[in-house]
């Protein structure tokens, strides 16, 4: 496996209260550097979700901090991929980091433009 320096940086601000976003063209490696992260932080509570899965959209598309809370409860970690994908995906992340600022977010997105334009603003 080539060595990515990416992992370390992400790693390094991979920090409480803050999300840690990658963007990138398709097929370029977003995801597999996301399982490699994974798999370094694996005694750590993590979990990794899809901006495709219509249960995932439906809880990072809500902004209703009881559903929120219940899903990411029990984890330190919260891990979305193809996070452009989800409706008011900005706004929740945001809504996320103020009312959980224990959490470590880490999300890719494949459409580069789409997502920034939906996270840039909330996330400042």
């Amino acid at each position: 496996m080539i060595h990515r320096f990416i992992k370390e940086e992400i790693l390094k601000y991979l920090i409480p209260g803050k999300v840690v976003c990658l963007f990138g063209a398709r097929r370029t490696g977003k995801t597999f550097l996301m399982k490699k992260i994974e798999e370094e932080l694996q005694d750590k509570k993590i979990i990794s979700v899809h901006g495709e899965d219509i249960d995932v959209v439906e809880v990072f598309s809500s902004s209703r901090s009881s559903i929120l809370e219940k899903f990411m409860k029990a984890y330190d970690y919260i891990f979305i991929d193809e996070a452009q994908k989800i409706p008011n995906i900005g706004q929740n992340l945001k809504l996320i980091v103020d009312l959980f600022p224990e959490k470590k977010v880490f999300v890719t997105g494949s459409s580069a433009f789409d997502l920034k334009n939906q996270i840039g603003e909330p996330l400042t």
